[in-house]
């Protein structure tokens, strides 16, 4: 079986698991903001915003023990430069507790130190030195390192990248915030001067059986 093929349903495998166990919270619908499957959008005349609370199923893998993932699409309607900060977008738990986005240098730090790197790299020069087990060394080691770089990777390619978006662009990506707790109903995005609610999926589908 060819190795892309496998990691696609090593991933849709990891995705099951991640949505059976996991809290999904799903958007309600507001005057200002329409549903499309399970993002909130928001448009007006000067740009188009959508969220969603995704799972990230990607290398680092226990990123969703530590955080709250959304994934967001930004898009500018206007024929001029827009700012996007850190600060537009915040999270809210239902009793009114405000969540910052967390840096990608924070969560790099968290789970995948600079010393992992060095030493793997480390291991890999004792085993070069050392001839008992060195295939099987070099093979886990850096089978380890290039983990490690992909799920680096990983966090640059697919993360939401702030700053100037230009004429008719739009930038798309997961945010992160530190982890809503399993017991927490609702919760809230604020977006510059916008208000989004979530309810929790299984919460919704009490009520509507109610």
């Amino acid at each position: 079986m060819p190795k892309s093929k496998l990691t696609a349903i090593i991933l849709g495998v990891i995705s099951i698991i991640i949505a059976s166990c996991s809290v999904k919270y799903i958007p309600i619908p507001t005057e200002n903001i329409s549903i499309s499957g399970d993002f909130a959008v928001i448009k007006s005349q000067q740009l188009t915003f959508a969220i969603e609370n995704k799972y990230w199923i990607k290398d680092p893998q226990n990123l969703t023990d530590y955080f709250t993932t959304f994934y967001v699409t930004i898009k500018n309607n206007t024929k001029n430069r827009l700012e996007i900060l850190e600060e537009d977008i915040v999270l809210l738990d239902e009793f009114g507790n405000q969540f910052d986005l967390v840096s990608l240098d924070y969560i790099e730090n968290l789970l995948l130190p600079k010393q992992i790197e060095y030493l793997v790299i480390d291991r890999i020069e004792e085993a070069e030195s050392s001839p008992a087990d060195r295939l099987d060394i070099l093979e886990k080691q850096k089978r380890t390192l290039e983990k490690w770089r992909e799920a680096k990777k990983n966090l640059i390619t697919y993360s939401l990248h702030f700053g100037t978006l230009h004429p008719g662009a739009q930038k798309s990506g997961f945010i992160f915030f530190p982890k809503l707790s399993s017991q927490n109903n609702r919760c809230k995005i604020l977006f510059q001067d916008d208000e989004i609610e979530f309810i929790r999926s299984d919460v919704k589908k009490k009520q509507e059986k109610e």
